[in-house]
């Protein structure tokens, strides 16, 4: 049977989501797991491939597993196994031939900034700091021009390897939550280093430095340590 899991991660210790020759992934570590718990090799699919250092709210992966185990114990008897940085949230069944990548409508990204003169030690792990004070208000203008489709070529690493760099983002905001101020974008799909991107141009635009988004250039990424994968939806 096919079981679709939701977990979180903080991807600090981490080499991305992506089983690594020379590194450790998370999908491994959560591999290693059910292989141990069913007794089983177990191979396991994500719906998003995080960089090192990126963390996530809600990825989605699934695994085909040869019998049941009751949705409660299954959920208790990984994470007992689980090192503490890496949680399943949820699990349920899905039909055989879903795909929990090709079957997203829709990721949703959400990038963290602790802006104040000193960083939080309590958000270091989980924030990029930017010291300058940021006209958040500027960046959400900024931000609006994001949505809609457009080629994000700029927005991604030199060779990329997919047929298309454009996408369509559903939404783009940005907030001040206090000291951290927070993008979050929704889109059809991502690019490698999209989002970091995005923020980085957007911090530029609160430093001032930028008037708006250009889709021309991106010149900074912005730490990978700041970004989340906030939600996939079906």
């Amino acid at each position: 049977m096919r079981i679709l899991f939701t977990l979180q991660y903080l991807g600090t210790r981490y080499a991305g989501w992506q089983t690594q020759a020379n590194a450790v992934g998370v999908q491994q570590v959560f591999e290693a797991v059910l292989s141990r718990l069913f007794g089983a090799p177990i191979r396991v699919e994500g719906a998003g491939r995080t960089d090192a250092g990126v963390h996530a709210r809600a990825q989605r992966a699934h695994a085909d597993v040869p019998f049941e185990i009751p949705t409660r114990g299954l959920i208790l008897g990984i994470n007992d196994l689980l090192p503490h940085d890496i949680r399943v949230t949820a699990a349920e069944g899905v039909a055989d031939d879903f795909h929990c990548r090709f079957a997203a409508k829709a990721k949703t990204y959400r990038y963290q900034i602790w802006n104040a003169p000193v960083s939080d030690v309590f958000a270091f792990e989980t924030h990029a700091h930017v010291a300058q004070a940021l006209d958040a208000a500027q960046m959400q203008r900024a931000a609006r021009d994001l949505v809609s489709e457009h080629d994000f070529r700029a927005f991604t690493v030199a060779s990329p390897e997919v047929a298309t760099t454009v996408r369509t983002i559903a939404s783009s905001d940005v907030v001040r939550e206090g000291d951290a101020v927070v993008v979050t974008v929704t889109a059809d799909g991502f690019l490698r280093n999209m989002v970091r991107r995005i923020a980085g141009t957007l911090i530029e635009v609160g430093r001032g430095s930028l008037d708006a988004v250009s889709f021309d250039e991106a010149r900074w990424t912005a730490p990978a340590k700041g970004l989340v994968l906030w939600e996939v939806r079906y």
